[in-house]
């Protein structure tokens, strides 16, 4: 008597088990509404479970479980909670992967006593740690991990959805599970060893992508501490320049004093050594824009310096249909790109040709310089193989991508040339 009414509690706890879990695998909420809800689905199933076992008995009732139970519930998953069908499947499978673990208890403690008593007892305990514990620290997770695409949700489910479909055609239809048939007993083995595979690959592939974030983190860090170097020039020079202009008076005073006294040398010696100061203060106006006139003015010191001529033709409005932060980023980078190109070309035309205009409510952006040495191409973008260089093209091929516009590389008469359009 003890042993049938453990077996009923065992049945009614483990129906429960696998309704409540499938819901919370899901993200069904774990509220009052939700639990009577789920209560009531397992009423109706509870029915129709002791309506076909009065009808068929126990054996016929076991192999129709999933019909009578898992397909109404991940209807009910589908229709009232309105999960996908693929998601809910495989939260069925996974509670009923879930409820191995007291089998398992169970067999165990049975082999252990030998009492049947005691098998059922032991299985109901297990089931009931395991559910607090699954609500309590996994259901969260599976949450997350249902809600991915569809393509990594076949990966996910995959083990349990095989091993359901293992189950109950081994065991419940059949006993070849029981049958000392090697292939059979070897199986899951098997399906361990493909889903680990299939793991690693997922897992591989999520790697590369964390990495890949990653990698262009930093680089936004690089190019925003490169571009607010350059403002913060820029400021100084502003403010230098404010100086001198407040001394200018005092400059002219000495000027003229030397002049009086006939120290023309030393009036002229006076001269230049102020216009060197304000040679650093120098700002040209190219367009109506503050910023671009600020990295050009600054880019077109370092070419002089370096004996490479700066060709431009600037035509940009005041307001920019992007950032000013993104434009002076992909602008420095592709200046910086070209003069360090010409630096390291053995070739007596060092040039390099700007071009900025706006067309709609488009920037389109062109520089093009001399090169000797065509670089390797991979998927249209220009890749170095030096060790540390190449950051300045990525950074552009990102911040043009992040404003959805286009760019494009080529080669023209031993000339390298950029395109972009904002």
């Amino acid at each position: 008597m003890l042993v049938q009414i453990l077996s009923f509690i065992h049945n009614l706890i483990t129906m429960l088990f696998g309704i409540y879990i499938s819901a919370f695998f899901l993200g069904v909420k774990q509220n009052r509404k939700n639990i009577f809800t789920l209560f009531l689905l397992f009423s109706f199933v509870g029915i129709m479970y002791i309506i076909s076992f009065f009808l068929f008995g126990l054996s016929v009732t076991d192999r129709l479980y999933a019909v009578i139970i898992h397909l109404p519930l991940i209807l009910f998953l589908s229709l009232y909670y309105k999960y996908p069908v693929i998601p809910s499947c495989i939260s069925v499978f996974s509670a009923y992967l879930c409820c191995q673990l007291s089998n398992w208890i169970g067999l165990l403690i049975l082999g252990l006593t030998g009492e049947q008593w005691c098998y059922y007892a032991s299985r109901i305990l297990t089931t009931c740690v395991s559910f607090f514990l699954l609500c309590r620290f996994v259901c969260r997770t599976t949450e997350a991990i249902f809600a991915r695409a569809t393509r990594e949700l076949y990966i996910i489910g995959f083990l349990p959805t095989v091993y359901y479909f293992f189950d109950y055609s081994f065991t419940k239809l059949s006993n070849l599970l029981y049958s000392n048939n090697k292939a059979v007993v070897e199986f899951m083995g098997f399906i361990f060893c493909i889903a680990y595979f299939a793991f690693l690959f997922v897992y591989f592939r999520e790697y590369e992508k964390e990495q890949e974030i990653r990698q262009y983190n930093d680089l936004m860090k690089m190019q925003f501490l490169s571009v607010e170097k350059e403002i913060e020039q820029v400021k100084r020079s502003k403010q230098k320049l404010s100086i001198l202009r407040h001394d200018m008076r005092h400059h002219l005073n000495i000027i003229l004093t030397q002049l009086q006294n006939d120290n023309i040398e030393k009036a002229v010696d006076y001269i230049e050594e102020i216009g060197d100061l304000y040679d650093d203060t120098t700002i040209t106006t190219y367009c109506r824009n503050e910023m671009i006139n600020s990295v050009i003015s600054i880019y077109h010191a370092r070419f002089t310096d370096r004996k490479i001529e700066l060709r431009y033709d600037i035509q940009a409005g005041a307001e920019l249909p992007c950032p000013d932060t993104a434009i002076c980023t992909i602008l420095s980078n592709a200046l910086e790109n070209a003069m360090h190109a010409l630096e390291e070309a053995d070739t007596k035309e060092k040039w390099a040709s700007l071009t900025i205009s706006e067309k709609g409510n488009h920037l389109l952006l062109q520089i093009e310089n001399p090169v000797v040495r065509i670089p390797r191409v991979v998927n249209g973008i220009p890749v170095s193989d030096k060790k540390g260089h190449g950051v300045g093209v990525k950074s552009i091929v990102y911040y043009v991508e992040q404003l959805k516009g286009q760019y494009h590389f080529s080669f023209l008469d031993h000339s390298f040339v950029l395109r972009i359009i904002i």
